[in-house]
Formats: C-alpha cells, structure tokens, sequence
C-alpha cells in the first residue's frame, strides 16, 4: 500500500495493489499493519458498507465532534463514486477546502479521511457499494453536517446530485455554525 499526500495536510488517498487473473480480482481494502507501515496509522472500531442503487445518489457531508470524532477508509467495492473530504478543523490553513477523487473496485484507491473533517460522496455508476473502515463507534449526540451546496465550501460535484436524504438535506450553512464548529472541534 502506498499513500498519496493530496493538497491537504493529513489527507490522503491510499494506492492498494489490485490483483488481476482469470478470476477477476483481488484487492485488500484495509490492512492495519501495512496502513501504519506507509505512514497513517489507523484504528479500526466498525466496518460499514452501503450500496446506493441510483446513480447521483449524494451522502453526506458527514462528520462527528470530538471525543467521537471519526477517521474513515473510503473504498469502493462495486460500481464508482467520486469521494470528498472536507478540512473542517479550525486552526487548519487548508480550513473549509475540499479534495475529491474517483474510487472504483479496479483502480485500486482509497481515501484516508482523517478526525475533523467532513465526508461525502456521489455515485456515478448504478449499484454503487461503499465500504467505510471507522475509527470511531457511531455517536449521534456528537454526529453533525454541512449542505453538499453550502457556498463556503463551493465543492464542484462531477455530477449533478439526484437523490439526497432529508437529513443531508437540512443541515445548515457552516456560515451561520463557525462558533459550533470552533468549540466542538477545539
């Protein structure tokens, strides 16, 4: 495995070797010990998957506070999905800039989401499965959002977004939210 540094600090897209013959493919999507080898050690506390089934499906942006806050392993397992992280954390000079990236099962990439950033991400082929490896358990009191359109942030999605929840749906504009966000991710 080898990592990527992207125009962020602490974000990372993750090279894992594909391996290809008559069968089709083999790839590991998380290796504790080959992760902390290339430099970003990561503890795994849940592994979660969703399948979104329409193309332009849009989840997130997602992220938890602290003492909850969360580092994911983006990788997609069937399909493809254009994955974004989002530099939320206060005294970053990168703070409320965005990288995005296409995951797919062939090309072998991954992101490495650190705590205090946002997550997100839209599908752009049907059937899309998304396998996330979470260091953190899943706490809804510390659970928070930005809008996938909020003007702060200006991500420039490749697609146009097709079906979002209603709950990604009502999260408000990090504007109005700078103090929330500077005390709970102080």
């Amino acid at each position: 495995m080898k990592l990527e540094s992207t125009p962020i600090e602490e974000l990372f897209v993750l090279h894992r070797p594909v391996r290809r013959d008559e069968r089709g493919f083999f790839s590991r999507l998380f290796g504790a010990d080959e992760i902390a080898a290339a430099g970003r050690p990561t503890e795994a506390v849940h592994v979660n998957s969703s399948t979104s089934v329409t193309v332009g499906t849009l989840r997130g942006i997602h992220f938890q506070y602290p003492p909850h806050a969360e580092a994911k392993i983006v990788s997609c397992a069937a399909g493809a999905i254009w994955d974004v992280g989002i530099d939320l954390r206060p005294s970053s000079p990168t703070r409320f800039q965005w990288f995005g990236i296409k995951l797919t099962p062939m090309n072998g990439v991954s992101m490495i989401i650190p705590e205090g950033f946002g997550h997100a991400f839209i599908t752009l082929e049907p059937n899309s499965t998304v396998i996330y490896v979470v260091s953190a358990a899943y706490a809804p009191s510390h659970e928070s959002g930005a809008r996938f359109d909020d003007p702060v942030l200006g991500i420039k999605w490749p697609i146009k977004p097709r079906v979002l929840s209603e709950k990604d749906l009502a999260w408000g504009s990090l504007t109005d939210r700078i103090d929330e966000l500077d005390t709970r991710f102080a």
